[in-house]
């Protein structure tokens, strides 16, 4: 018998809404379960309520890391495979006027607002069956996004790329090749495993089998680009550097400090810096209530940090160009013999020591620049880069 696997849909009201939103998204569920049912026998719909979270809007939308906390949170305990956070909220969107849903395959879970796909909501005839088709077919195309399915050009294709809310109404279908490959994602990206504590073992064991998801979710949040997304950080950061650029007694210590332990400094300065953007991450526990480590916490935090490593030594990198290169082209080689008590600071060495020193100095306290910013990277990391 093949291995069954369940997708949670959690009913998510946040704004009282009247009783239609519950019944409106039992039927989608129901609906999306028919269409799966003849091709994916083994994948089965449960759905929840989860009423009352208390949130706070900024500017008029809800953020869509703490729908996604919410969620994780319900997935770890309930135990569904995946999980469908539905809310009838709009959602806050940083890459378009407006968002439906935003799938999370890391976690495994998707968060979708049905505010816009209600015809009332355009001023157009209500119809509550409308609403049920769109909300349908946008649940079909999260959950194809959160196993990784690929575009189709065919507008009945759940996959198809809508650009307007009623192309929905017709995304119905599924090819064979799809069928294959979710049958295939199904069991790979599953990832509900629990362990006791101690789980050291677990733990490794949970990174090195999901290694591809890992490493698929840090090319996908790509930390050049992530980089240039931290003016705080970066403004910050430049504003120490040219105060320490000018100091005497920085050019002393480049002088007569090693580059062996510039290079241990810099290292321990990225990772305390990875560590305080960290802090921004919603999910940093890996433990279920019951004390038990989670396989998919401890992969969601691997990727987490691993993709804001990457971006943080991307920056260092950055910030040691520019003060190298400020070097040779700014500063007076005069005040480079004449600074120093020791010995001049005149040799490329030298030069190479002082970049890495304020580099690394720069990146530790950029970390400090904001913490909206670094809630923005992290809703880069966990999300898929696209709104829809």
């Amino acid at each position: 018998m093949d291995q069954e696997f369940i997708i949670g849909v959690m009913i998510t009201p946040i704004e009282d809404p009247e009783n239609g939103f519950q019944q409106s998204v039992r039927k989608a569920a129901a609906r999306m379960e028919a269409i799966l049912a003849d091709r994916l026998p083994n994948l089965k719909l449960e759905v929840f309520d989860f009423v009352g979270p208390h949130l706070t809007p900024a500017y008029g939308r809800y953020s869509p890391l703490e729908l996604l906390q919410l969620g994780v949170i319900e997935k770890v305990e309930r135990k569904p495979n995946f999980m469908l956070v539905v809310t009838e909220v709009g959602i806050s969107s940083h890459l378009t006027t407006y968002s439906v849903a935003l799938p999370s395959p890391l976690t495994n879970i998707g968060v979708i607002s049905s505010k816009r796909l209600d015809p009332l909501f355009w001023n157009e005839t209500a119809d509550s069956d409308l609403l049920v088709q769109r909300l349908a077919g946008l649940m079909l195309h999260t959950t194809g996004r959160l196993l990784n399915l690929s575009r189709h050009p065919e507008p009945q294709n759940i996959m198809y790329r809508f650009e307007e809310l009623a192309d929905l109404e017709a995304m119905r279908q599924l090819t064979d090749h799809q069928v294959q490959q979710m049958a295939q994602a199904l069991p790979a990206e599953a990832r509900d495993r629990t362990a006791k504590k101690p789980a050291r073992a677990f733990a490794v064991r949970s990174i090195f089998t999901n290694l591809r998801s890992i490493w698929r979710t840090v090319t996908r949040a790509n930390p050049l680009r992530l980089a240039t997304e931290l003016p705080t950080f970066i403004a910050a950061a430049i504003s120490l550097m040219v105060v320490i650029f000018f100091s005497t007694e920085i050019w002393d210590i480049g002088s007569t400090v090693e580059l062996y332990q510039f290079i241990i400094f810099a290292l321990l300065s990225i990772a305390i810096a990875t560590f305080v953007v960290y802090r921004a991450h919603p999910l940093r526990t890996v433990a279920t209530h019951t004390r038990r480590t989670s396989e998919s916490l401890v992969v969601t935090n691997t990727a987490a940090l691993l993709s804001l490593f990457l971006t943080l030594l991307v920056l260092f990198a950055a910030f040691w160009v520019l003060v190298y290169f400020g070097i040779l082209t700014l500063f007076p080689r005069r005040l480079m013999e004449t600074w120093p008590t020791v010995d001049p600071a005149v040799r490329t060495l030298d030069h190479i020591k002082i970049s890495t020193f304020i580099a690394a100095m720069g990146t530790l306290v950029g970390s400090l620049g904001g913490r909206a910013e670094n809630e923005n990277l992290m809703r880069r990391i966990l999300f898929v880069d696209v709104d829809f």
